[in-house]
């Protein structure tokens, strides 16, 4: 049989980077005495608890795909230390004809052996929700101590044997000027958009969290304002996950949280945060939400494919990525008036509305939808062509990393690139399908002729028929407005 190999350790620390290989060698050795072939091995550095871990969803996913027939694992809890996820991976195993085996005798159903599957699901469970307590109660006593226990130290601090100290760098001063400049009435989004605009790094870039942005957000700015860290303050246990087989947390009162005062040396005098707290709670907007204008969630910047905010100041619309990030991110200050979009639309359909009332161009249209027919069959054909080739060159990542000429790391990043190209020719082509139905339809003349006839009768652009005609407009920074559709145009070039 094919075998598919998963080991799993929950930390990244030195200790573990042994376990995994020893993992492996007992795999190799079982599935040489079973006469099986080792085709993958998937490995993951992360706890049992949690399901978004990327050698698990790789070892679901080519399993759906029949890449192997059993399953190997050390013991039931390398899979998971979750009840309801064990019972899920068993139950697309037994759809997918998977066997499960396990060297702690939880399951192998190669022998049949399942009747104490259950049990060995509660008990891997229960003692990670025991673990979870116990790792929670001992955090909280060193919290009460005065020393740091978080992942990660607040920015512009280090943790030094759970004392916080003042790092060296020029986070402390960048923490300094947003509450200075905020003091001095700057609001958050400048703060932030200049901070962006002189390639300050961000928070997440300082903590080389995994797909870290660039860009400040006001969202930043507001937890740095908030923290009371920065005074020398300890404030810890702010928050604990829902339950130990869950990610999400819930936050807590004041009364559950450990709170010591003048524990390390502080960034921010405390009469400077209390000023600042006071000013945020003055600041607090109580209006009322503003009013979502006709072409929200509609216009695009073409340059950075940003949505386009309506600014009441300038009555037009502006790149939302430009006003947010700054020049850095776009270049795209044209300001677009909300009566000249309505303008371009209402006479271009005007104009698409005129053509189709013609009789020699009703005469024309079926040779036109058949060149538009003809157009659409060869892009479906080239996607079709290029979904075919992506999937061919999965398997040959796999076939190169079984080889050892790619290593995992090399194959995971092929892997996911080439599903994100898969996944955006799907929706193209879902959408010239749509469009090769439309070309297809005989009454296609008379049903947009009726649309369009319906909606130039009212001599005004409202937004039920801005959204039933209109998928999208963008705007480029020279002002150029480009309409799409949602039908198919029988006026644009194929």
């Amino acid at each position: 049989m094919r075998c598919a190999v998963y080991a799993r350790v929950s930390t990244e620390l030195d200790s573990q980077r042994t376990s995994i290989d020893n993992q492996i060698d007992i795999f190799r050795n079982y599935a040489a005495q079973q006469n099986w072939e080792v085709v993958k091995i998937y490995t993951d550095k992360q706890s049992g608890t949690k399901e978004n871990r990327p050698g698990l969803k790789g070892l679901i996913e080519d399993g759906k795909a029949g890449m192997y027939d059993v399953i190997l694992a050390k013991e039931l809890s390398r899979l998971a230390r979750n009840g309801r996820l064990s019972y899920e991976l068993r139950d697309i195993c037994q759809f997918n004809n998977i066997h499960i085996v396990c060297l702690d005798n939880s399951i192998n159903t190669v022998e049949g052996n399942v009747q104490n599957f259950g049990l060995f699901a509660w008990l891997y469970e229960n003692e990670s929700a025991n673990s979870s307590r116990r790792n929670k109660q001992a955090k909280r006593v060193k919290a009460q101590r005065g020393l740091f226990v978080g992942s990660n130290p607040p920015y512009g601090y280090r943790s030094e044997n759970g004392i916080l100290k003042i790092k060296s760098d020029n986070s402390p001063n960048i923490i300094r000027r947003i509450f200075q400049e905020y003091l001095s009435g700057t609001g958050m989004d400048t703060i932030a958009k200049t901070l962006t605009t002189e390639s300050v790094p961000t928070p997440a870039q300082i903590a080389n969290k995994a797909n870290a942005s660039r860009l400040w957000h006001a969202s930043s700015i507001k937890v740095i304002l908030n923290n009371q860290h920065y005074c020398g303050d300890l404030v810890q246990n702010r928050s604990e996950t829902i339950s130990v087989t869950s990610s999400k947390r819930r936050e807590l009162n004041e009364e559950n949280q450990v709170i010591i005062e003048g524990t390390h040396e502080a960034i921010i005098p405390k009469e400077t945060y209390n000023a600042v707290q006071v000013m945020m709670q003055s600041r607090t907007r109580t209006a009322t939400a503003p009013k979502k204008h006709l072409f929200t969630n509609v216009l695009y910047c073409e340059e950075c494919q940003k949505g386009m905010w309506y600014k009441a100041n300038q009555k037009g619309y502006r790149c939302g990525g430009n006003i947010k990030h700054g020049n850095s991110f776009c270049l795209n200050k044209v300001a677009v008036r909300e009566k000249e979009l309505m303008h371009v639309i209402m006479e271009d359909l005007q104009s698409l509305f005129d053509t189709l009332k013609e009789e020699n161009f009703m005469n024309t249209l079926i040779n036109r939808l058949n060149g538009k027919k003809q157009q659409i069959q060869k892009e479906l054909h080239a996607v079709q062509t290029q979904m075919e080739t992506l999937k061919s060159k999965k398997l040959e990542y796999v076939n190169l990393f079984t080889e050892n000429v790619i290593s995992k790391e090399e194959l995971v990043e092929y892997r996911e690139l080439t599903d994100n190209k898969i996944k955006a020719l799907q929706i193209t082509k879902t959408q010239l399908d749509e469009n090769m139905l439309e070309c297809e339809n005989e009454n296609y003349a008379i049903n947009i002729g009726n649309k369009l006839k319906d909606v130039l009768n009212l001599k005004e652009l409202t937004p039920q028929i801005l959204h039933s005609l209109v998928e999208k407009v963008t705007c480029t920074h020279d002002g150029s407005v480009h309409i799409q559709y949602s039908f198919v145009n029988p006026l644009q070039e194929t």
